[in-house]
């Protein structure tokens, strides 16, 4: 199983608080309505449903299911006959179906090990089944949230920021920010993300977290479903990340750990070097912001960084050597750089007045796959960061 990826700080690498990769205008601001229904059914009364099973007259169950320890339901993978094929048969409106998830089995929940003895070893079986419960249905539900509310690049910028806070030292992707109450909820750095990324998820995660995937893993795979559609490469997602369950497992400060849009190189590479990221891994991680565009409300600077700010590319990166552009201040008092409608940071100017970032920047400019092979290789590392024992397969 893989995904897509991306990232950055005010949206990808540099932003003064950031906000940088972010929402889209029209679908964004504003309160949050029309996200598309999630796949199964809205609510849970909709999604589940109750089967039983008798094996008293010897029947064979005729459901295999896909186990894996770190879940905590059994997605089915096909109905192979026996006692499930006729329960179908009989109840047609409560038809078990592949990509459905058992999620208790005779009283017995969250303790999968368990669950599917009691299948094998037990002569009467109460189930519990929740409708589109596996990976191919969670992959299909990001999809249509990004198609429908056009919001890849903050979900984007939700990884990069979950991700970025290791300082070499502290910090992972745990999905700390979701929980309120101080910490990397309140960063200014994340302004928008528990409000508008978070609600634009709510239907998703309401569904699938904790019980197939947990949170710090659902907004890595976001992020690069995101890349994708957005016409950037596949990357690869794994799994396995564990969700901070108070403030305290997060970070208490952003100082130090994600950038700012209103300084230069050397503050760059005091940022992303204690992460582990060279001068190439940091121009490559820069180019996510080929998509997306500072929001005022929430970073202080305003304005998308490319003509067509929810294609994944490399104009980012043609544009910064072909365009001139002119020093403003907003009404925040921020200052950036203007060359028409598109806006460069600072901290993207500083690619290429450092002759060493700027002979990246030239690379990708003129090599689309050079950036996106680069690319994918630190964003990976990023999403990565602090964590151990990953695995494939969800």
């Amino acid at each position: 199983m893989g995904a897509v990826a991306t990232c950055c700080k005010a949206d990808v690498v540099p932003g003064k608080r950031e906000d940088g990769v972010a929402d889209v205008t029209p679908v964004l601001d504003g309160p949050i309505s029309g996200l598309p229904e999630v796949f199964g059914g809205q609510t849970p009364e909709e999604r589940l449903y109750k089967v039983t099973l008798s094996k008293k007259d010897g029947g064979k169950l005729g459901l295999d299911v896909d186990y894996m320890a770190e879940r905590s339901v059994l997605p089915i993978m096909q109905i192979t006959g026996g006692l499930s094929a006729k329960w179908n048969v009989d109840n047609p409106s409560m038809a078990m179906s592949p990509g459905d998830a058992l999620i208790e089995v005779n009283g017995i929940t969250n303790n999968v090990a368990l669950m599917l003895e009691k299948c094998k070893s037990e002569e009467v079986l109460e189930l519990t089944l929740c409708k589109a419960m596996n990976y191919d249905f969670l992959i299909k539900d990001i999809e249509k949230l990004i198609e429908v509310k056009q919001c890849g690049p903050i979900l984007i910028r939700l990884s990069w920021h979950d991700a970025g806070v290791f300082n070499g030292t502290t910090g992972c992707p745990n999905a700390a920010m979701r929980l309120p109450g101080g910490g990397e909820h309140s960063f200014g750095a994340n302004a928008g993300l528990p409000t508008v990324a978070l609600s634009l998820l709510k239907p998703i995660s309401d569904k699938y977290c904790p019980s197939l995937i947990s949170h710090a893993d659902l907004w890595v795979l976001a992020a690069n479903v995101a890349i994708r559609l957005m016409g950037g490469p596949e990357i690869p997602a794994r799994f396995g990340r564990v969700d901070a369950k108070t403030v305290s497992e997060g970070v208490q400060s952003q100082a130090g750990r994600l950038p700012d849009g209103d300084k230069g190189a050397q503050h760059l590479r005091d940022i992303f070097q204690p992460k582990g990221f060279d001068d190439k891994a940091i121009v490559a991680l820069s180019g996510a912001h080929t998509v997306g565009r500072c929001h005022l409300n929430r970073s202080g600077f305003e304005g998308p960084w490319t003509e067509s700010p929810l294609s994944f590319d490399n104009s980012y990166f043609a544009d910064l050597l072909k365009k001139t552009y002119t020093e403003e201040n907003t009404s925040k008092g921020n200052p950036q750089h203007r060359s028409g409608k598109t806006i460069m940071l600072i901290s993207d100017l500083a690619l290429i007045q450092d002759p060493t970032f700027k002979q990246f920047v030239t690379k990708y400019a003129e090599d689309k796959s050079a950036f996106f092979e680069d690319f994918t290789q630190a964003w990976v590392k990023l999403q990565e960061l602090g964590c151990s024992d990953l695995r494939e397969i969800l």
